[in-house]
């Protein structure tokens, strides 16, 4: 279970500023295979309301004592809200990456990008280390490439970051990131919100 005060996504925010609750099961096979499905709320006007959900099956298979592959599938469905309008995005997107030490590196491929037509590469580096006991520092790069478009979209590559520090207090965590991306929106129905950000919160793990 986790609390931020914003939800952000490869350097945009999908809450558009507002804070969220989310709750996440896994599961981890020892064969390989593994489960994940998070849904997500959003507050909006005093109320809490339904932002997105996201479910993932995958596979890891360690190549060397210090080096492991995974590969995988996600769906992740978002839903909007302007004033009385609404409407939803969602998309798969297929995956492999590599995993070290503590970097990890994956590509992935939507056949359509939260809108119909869109087809894109998305590939991320993400590093981490612990300067302290209980502390734990990361780091994170991704570059989205679109390989179709419709014509209200330009194409352009976007380019996203975040920095953040967490610290463990037992079963609860507290972290703060520091997250941006580029270009910012350039239409109206574009998602999410850009722009430079610092956002924090809570998780309790059971």
């Amino acid at each position: 279970m986790s609390v931020d005060s914003d939800y952000r996504f490869r350097g945009y925010s999908l809450s558009y500023g507002k804070p969220v609750a989310s709750a996440q099961l896994s599961y981890d096979d020892k064969s390989g295979i593994y489960l994940n499905g998070a849904i997500t709320g959003v507050e909006r006007t005093g109320t809490v309301d339904f932002l997105g959900y996201q479910a993932n099956v995958g596979y890891a298979r360690r190549i060397t004592p210090s080096v492991s592959f995974d590969a995988g599938v996600v769906h992740s469905l978002y839903r909007y809200r302007f004033d009385n309008f609404r409407y939803s995005s969602s998309y798969d997107e297929a995956y492999v990456g590599l995993n070290t030490h503590n970097v990890s590196t994956r590509i992935s491929y939507s056949p359509h990008y939260l809108r119909t037509g869109v087809s894109t590469l998305y590939g991320e580096v993400e590093g981490s280390f612990q300067p302290a006991d209980k502390w734990r520092v990361s780091g994170h790069v991704g570059a989205l490439k679109y390989l179709t478009t419709p014509d209200y979209l330009d194409g352009h590559s976007r380019f996203d970051w975040r920095v953040s520090a967490s610290r463990e207090f037992g079963k609860l965590e507290l972290h703060s990131s520091l997250s941006g991306g580029t270009p910012r929106n350039r239409y109206a129905n574009d998602i999410g919100k850009s722009g430079i950000a610092l956002t924090a919160g809570a998780s309790f793990n059971f």
